[in-house]
């Protein structure tokens, strides 16, 4: 059983779970709406100074394929349409502090397509982060795009995740710790979605100190939210920064947010 068929095994299998267990994906749900779309992608590779990509094609194509099994649920689909090589490779070093990132748009963007760049790093501004990409940026046609770090981020879990942001998804810890654990104020801070818990998590930290892998990605953190109550985030949401390996699904609310973006917006990809 090759590792596109697992992973899609396991996410089906996952959210038959999730959804039959959680108190909020009840029966009085109303269906996720299909979009009914797959979405071309163009590749950029961005060579290094001695004209190597250091990612394949089939890497990409294969983190593509489990991008696919995460999004199933609302019908939606990606295909990767043209690969593409930028051979400056000033690009390959993407500073985001400076106007690379700008410029990468204005020469190389293409119109109408989910345009995803790969490139070595993001320099010592950014040492943590494996990608990043426009907020809700799926509405933006001639601009934008998903930026993905070569080597160990070119996983399935980075790639689900920053499609996530390309259609709208926040971080589940948005808000430093302002979302209290009985969700009470679940629609004004934090991720803004109600079916996410709290997740305590701030950028910087160390990892570890959240999640101990070794024992199924517990949580084990022991801080208290402002009102005195444990924090119980889902580790294994898809817009946490926990563990790429803990990575296992959206919530109800994330696809149904992530559909109505695309639906909603006054002019469409091809």
């Amino acid at each position: 059983m090759n590792t596109i068929i697992r992973f899609s095994l396991f996410f089906v299998l996952f959210l038959s779970a999730f959804f039959a267990n959680s108190q909020e994906l009840d029966t009085r749900q109303a269906p996720l709406p299909c979009v009914d779309k797959t979405f071309s992608v163009v590749a950029h590779i961005v060579l290094d100074s001695l004209g190597e990509p250091n990612i394949t094609e089939e890497e990409i194509t294969d983190a593509i394929e489990a991008t696919n099994a995460a999004f199933a649920p609302i019908c939606i689909g990606f295909e990767v349409c043209e690969f593409r090589t930028i051979d400056n490779f000033q690009y390959d070093m993407l500073d985001r502090q400076t106007t690379e990132w700008e410029e990468l748009q204005v020469k190389y963007h293409v119109a109408r397509r989910i345009n995803m760049f790969f490139v070595d790093d993001f320099g010592a501004t950014q040492p943590y982060i494996c990608g990043f990409a426009g907020l809700g940026d799926i509405r933006e046609l001639n601009r934008s795009g998903i930026v993905i770090r070569k080597g160990d981020c070119a996983v399935p879990g980075t790639f689900i995740h920053e499609f996530g942001h390309y259609f709208d998804l926040l971080h589940t810890f948005e808000g430093d710790r302002e979302e209290l654990v009985d969700g009470s104020n679940c629609a004004t801070t934090g991720d803004l979605i109600c079916d996410t818990p709290a997740d305590p998590f701030r950028e910087g930290d160390l990892v570890a100190d959240y999640v101990d892998e070794t024992l199924g990605c517990r949580f084990i953190l022991p801080d208290l939210d402002p009102n005195g109550e444990y924090y119980a985030p889902h580790v294994g949401n898809y817009m946490s920064y926990y563990p790429t390996s803990c990575g296992c699904g959206f919530t109800y609310e994330q696809y149904l947010k992530m559909a109505n973006t695309y639906l909603n917006a006054p002019e469409k990809m091809w």
